[in-house]
């Protein structure tokens, strides 16, 4: 029994190996592809990343609702969805748009690559800022200036955040390096 026990291991690791890019892509799926294609294309945006922040943020959740009020796939407060609908002149705003993928990852992607640009194309303060607000990531940037480690972060749930992002953009980029978007 146990060399039956351990030629099945064997034959597991064997397929997990062999098709572990293929498992990855069920845990890290691509989902609403068209949708983040269209929109990263648009504002100039690695797609990775995008789906990145649509995983770490709701799962692919497009009715996803924080303690704090973010919604949609890729968690925009009706505060932030107000301010871009302004920065982006579109009459049409309303806050249920935000459960909409289209509207959400349009209206997310939009504000992330403010973010970018905002902090001349570092990804992590730019990050920090879409969880944590561009107030407190200038302060910490005041505090601690510009080149700041992720550690040094004062808020847990942005010092997290910004290590899961980071984290699932690596996987997204290592699992779908033949894609071509």
């Amino acid at each position: 029994m146990n060399k039956v026990l351990r030629i099945i291991c064997l034959v597991i690791i064997v397929l997990i190996a062999v098709n572990h890019k293929a498992i990855l892509r069920k845990i890290f799926p691509l989902k609403y592809n068209y949708i983040v294609y269209k929109y990263s294309k648009q504002y100039n945006i690695d797609s990775m990343l995008v789906f990145a922040v649509i995983k770490a943020e709701s799962n692919f959740n497009q009715n996803a609702v924080s303690k704090k009020g973010a919604v949609g796939l890729m968690q925009i407060t009706p505060k932030t969805g107000e301010y871009i609908s302004n920065l982006i002149d579109d009459k049409t705003y309303k806050n249920e748009k935000l459960f909409d993928p289209e509207f959400n990852i349009k209206y997310g992607c939009f504000y992330l690559k403010r973010m970018i640009n905002q902090y001349d194309g570092n990804i992590e303060l730019a990050l920090m800022a879409y969880n944590a607000g561009s107030t407190n990531v200038n302060r910490w940037i005041e505090m601690l200036g510009r080149d700041f480690e992720v550690n040094l972060i004062p808020f847990n749930e942005t010092k997290n955040y910004v290590k899961k992002i980071k984290k699932y953009y690596k996987l997204y980029q290592y699992i779908y390096t033949d894609i071509d978007n």
